[in-house]
Protein backbone atom coordinates (compact mmCIF):
# COMPACT_ATOMS: atom_id res chain seq x y z
CA UNK A 1 0.00 0.00 0.00
CA UNK A 2 1.45 3.13 -0.82
CA UNK A 3 1.15 5.78 1.64
CA UNK A 4 0.83 9.33 1.82
CA UNK A 5 1.90 11.55 5.33
CA UNK A 6 0.18 15.20 5.25
CA UNK A 7 0.21 18.31 7.69
CA UNK A 8 0.77 16.72 11.07
CA UNK A 9 3.21 18.17 14.57
CA UNK A 10 6.88 16.23 14.26
CA UNK A 11 6.28 13.75 16.95
CA UNK A 12 3.10 12.65 15.13
CA UNK A 13 4.65 12.25 11.68
CA UNK A 14 7.57 10.32 13.53
CA UNK A 15 5.31 7.69 15.09
CA UNK A 16 2.90 7.40 11.37
CA UNK A 17 6.19 7.20 9.93
CA UNK A 18 7.66 4.37 12.21
CA UNK A 19 4.36 2.83 11.81
CA UNK A 20 4.61 2.30 8.04
CA UNK A 21 8.06 1.20 8.39
CA UNK A 22 7.38 -1.59 10.34
CA UNK A 23 5.22 -3.28 7.54
CA UNK A 24 6.09 -4.87 4.87
CA UNK A 25 4.00 -3.95 2.60
CA UNK A 26 3.40 -0.33 3.25
CA UNK A 27 5.51 1.96 1.23
CA UNK A 28 5.96 5.86 2.46
CA UNK A 29 5.62 7.38 -1.05
CA UNK A 30 5.76 11.37 0.39
CA UNK A 31 4.90 13.79 2.64
CA UNK A 32 2.95 17.02 2.09
CA UNK A 33 2.83 19.69 4.97
CA UNK A 34 0.45 22.27 3.12
CA UNK A 35 -3.03 21.59 2.80
CA UNK A 36 -2.80 23.61 -0.80
CA UNK A 37 -0.51 21.08 -2.33
CA UNK A 38 -2.64 17.73 -1.65
CA UNK A 39 -4.96 17.59 -3.87
CA UNK A 40 -2.25 18.25 -6.84
CA UNK A 41 -0.16 15.11 -5.00
CA UNK A 42 -3.41 13.11 -5.13
CA UNK A 43 -4.73 13.97 -8.38
CA UNK A 44 -1.20 12.82 -10.09
CA UNK A 45 -2.26 9.28 -8.23
CA UNK A 46 0.28 6.50 -6.87
CA UNK A 47 -1.65 7.02 -3.34
CA UNK A 48 -3.58 4.45 -1.69
CA UNK A 49 -3.86 5.94 1.41
CA UNK A 50 -3.69 9.46 2.54
CA UNK A 51 -2.70 9.69 6.71
CA UNK A 52 -3.68 13.43 8.13
CA UNK A 53 -3.36 14.68 10.77
CA UNK A 54 -5.71 17.13 12.41
CA UNK A 55 -9.60 16.90 10.89
CA UNK A 56 -10.93 17.48 7.44
CA UNK A 57 -14.70 18.77 6.75
CA UNK A 58 -16.46 16.60 4.81
CA UNK A 59 -16.21 19.17 1.54
CA UNK A 60 -12.37 18.88 1.98
CA UNK A 61 -12.51 15.07 1.82
CA UNK A 62 -14.81 15.08 -0.83
CA UNK A 63 -12.12 17.66 -2.94
CA UNK A 64 -9.60 14.98 -2.97
CA UNK A 65 -11.87 12.04 -3.32
CA UNK A 66 -13.55 13.38 -6.10
CA UNK A 67 -10.07 13.46 -7.62
CA UNK A 68 -8.69 9.98 -6.42
CA UNK A 69 -12.40 7.70 -6.07
CA UNK A 70 -10.21 5.18 -5.08
CA UNK A 71 -8.04 6.96 -2.41
CA UNK A 72 -8.85 6.16 1.75
CA UNK A 73 -8.08 9.19 3.66
CA UNK A 74 -7.27 8.58 7.47
CA UNK A 75 -7.38 11.33 9.62
CA UNK A 76 -5.94 11.94 13.38
CA UNK A 77 -6.96 14.21 15.74
CA UNK A 78 -4.83 17.44 17.01
CA UNK A 79 -4.96 15.05 20.52
CA UNK A 80 -3.87 11.98 18.81
CA UNK A 81 -6.52 9.98 20.49
CA UNK A 82 -8.99 9.20 17.65
CA UNK A 83 -9.49 10.03 13.98
CA UNK A 84 -11.64 9.43 11.21
CA UNK A 85 -11.70 7.09 7.73
CA UNK A 86 -12.91 8.83 4.57
CA UNK A 87 -13.60 6.83 1.53
CA UNK A 88 -15.81 7.96 -1.80
CA UNK A 89 -18.57 4.75 -1.60
CA UNK A 90 -21.85 4.68 -3.20
CA UNK A 91 -24.48 3.25 -1.05
CA UNK A 92 -27.79 1.65 -2.22
CA UNK A 93 -30.21 1.23 0.18
CA UNK A 94 -33.29 -0.95 -0.49
CA UNK A 95 -36.82 -0.11 0.15
CA UNK A 96 -38.28 -3.25 0.92
CA UNK A 97 -41.98 -2.09 0.43
CA UNK A 98 -43.15 1.25 -1.79
CA UNK A 99 -46.12 2.75 -0.03
CA UNK A 100 -46.39 6.40 0.69
CA UNK A 101 -44.67 5.93 4.15
CA UNK A 102 -41.63 4.61 2.70
CA UNK A 103 -41.55 6.96 -0.26
CA UNK A 104 -42.17 9.94 2.16
CA UNK A 105 -39.54 8.71 4.70
CA UNK A 106 -36.81 8.20 2.15
CA UNK A 107 -37.47 11.59 0.43
CA UNK A 108 -37.40 13.22 4.25
CA UNK A 109 -33.87 11.34 4.67
CA UNK A 110 -32.35 12.26 1.63
CA UNK A 111 -33.30 15.71 2.11
CA UNK A 112 -32.01 15.65 5.54
CA UNK A 113 -29.12 14.27 4.67
CA UNK A 114 -29.24 11.36 7.48
CA UNK A 115 -27.93 7.45 6.84
CA UNK A 116 -30.94 6.27 4.91
CA UNK A 117 -30.09 2.74 6.70
CA UNK A 118 -31.48 4.46 9.53
CA UNK A 119 -35.21 4.31 7.78
CA UNK A 120 -34.39 1.11 5.91
CA UNK A 121 -33.98 -1.13 9.04
CA UNK A 122 -30.23 -1.17 8.61
CA UNK A 123 -29.80 -3.06 5.93
CA UNK A 124 -28.03 -2.06 2.20
CA UNK A 125 -28.47 -3.33 -1.37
Amino acid sequence: MRVLVAEMPRMLADIVRGVIASEADFQLVGEVGETSALARVVSAGGVDVLVLGGSLSPAGAMHLLYRAPRLKIITIDADGHGGAVHEFRLRRGKLHEISATTLVAAIRSAAEKRDPRAILGGQEA
